[in-house]
């Protein structure tokens, strides 16, 4: 038989449909020992093996004295990167204007559903991860006031939205699509952030997304996070 095939292996696998299909939360401790091997009816020794290759690929966590606990899906993903505004792909967006027309498009579905399971799921911890990013995002930082530092600090209160949707396939499609909106967000943080009345909508509208967030009204984030980015393709129109 396989290793890949290896009855630890099916038994991770059983593992990681758990949490995928919510039964075993994001940021949540797991079962027992022996209530997993009741609950598998698998031998003690092949539960282990398979906790083992789980945390080997970083899916949980083994935490002294309290168990093991799912890794948040943020840690499950790489960190951002920074953008190089000479790069191919930077040069290619801007010679292309269609491409950011799809991206826009691709956004406005996406981060509409993101914003909605976020204010329906999110933590107390995303809560105030989201909030931290949120207040980096709008705070005046005349030292730090470039392009870059505005793309960064934008993505960052994104994917903090798409990890508080606690849904994986959210965060893989994030993934996806990370560098292109990243040299998106530089290419038109100079066009927006730096003219004073769309850098007061933004604010509005970012605003908008984090309070319907924080009180949990789903139907609002949707609505908010939906109009942010059709009054961005608007300002990119005018």
């Amino acid at each position: 038989m396989p290793a890949s095939h290896s009855l630890p292996e099916l038994v991770a696998r059983q593992i990681e449909a758990m949490i995928l299909d919510g039964r075993l939360k994001a940021g949540g401790r797991l079962p027992s020992e022996r209530r997993l091997v009741e609950r598998l009816k698998v031998s003690r020794n092949t539960l282990r093996e398979a906790l083992k290759a789980l945390r080997t690929r970083g899916v949980i966590e083994a935490r002294r004295g309290s168990g093991h606990y799912v890794c948040n899906f943020r840690e499950m993903q790489p960190q951002l990167q920074h953008v190089d505004p000479d790069s191919p792909l930077q040069q290619l967006l801007q010679n292309h204007p269609q491409t950011l027309e799809s991206l826009l498009e691709v956004r406005r579905l996406l981060e509409g559903e993101a914003a909605y399971l976020a204010a329906q799921r999110a933590t107390d911890e995303d809560l105030a991860e989201l909030k931290t990013v949120y207040e980096a995002l709008v705070a005046e930082q005349p030292e730090q006031d470039t392009a870059a530092a505005h793309a960064e600090r934008d993505m960052r209160f994104h994917h903090a939205l798409y990890a508080a949707a606690h849904n994986p396939i959210l965060l893989l499609a994030l993934n996806s699509i990370r560098d292109l909106m990243m040299s998106f967000v530089f290419d038109t943080s100079d066009r927006l952030y730096f003219q004073d009345s769309i850098k007061s909508q933004l604010r509005t509208q970012h605003r908008r997304i984090y309070r319907a967030i924080e009180q949990r009204n789903p139907a609002a984030a949707r609505r908010a996070a939906r109009a942010h980015i059709d009054a961005v393709v608007d300002s990119l129109k005018r």
